[in-house]
């Protein structure tokens, strides 16, 4: 037998169930629950549609993601040019490249 106290606003009460019916309630509850679920989801209030946007709102998206796209493309050329070696740095590493091929050719022949 057990015992198990009765969680409400009220006075707890007491209930004293065989072993073996309180498994037997707890499997049909178990086993109810999807029941429930779908029940619930049958009476729930449906959910309000979302407004359509109207024309003008959608020109306006239409606009302002327009406006960001061009802005997004100006930030990126200004941010390739700014990485665009100058024509002293072009010059410096070109050299440097060739000073390092003809050294790893030398090592290979020598």
């Amino acid at each position: 037998m057990s015992e198990l106290p009765v969680l409400s606003t009220d006075a707890p009460v007491a209930l004293t169930l065989p072993r073996e019916e309180a498994e037997a309630l707890l499997l049909a509850v178990d086993a109810m629950r999807p029941l429930l679920e779908r029940v619930r989801a049958e009476i729930a209030p449906e959910p309000e549609p979302e407004p359509t946007p109207t024309a003008a709102e959608e020109e306006d998206a239409l606009r302002r993601a327009t406006r960001l796209a061009r802005e997004s493309l100006r930030e990126a050329r200004v941010a390739l040019d700014e990485r665009r070696p100058t024509p002293d740095q072009r010059r410096a590493w070109q050299e440097s490249a060739r000073r390092y091929v003809a050294e790893r050719a030398g090592r290979r022949i020598g």
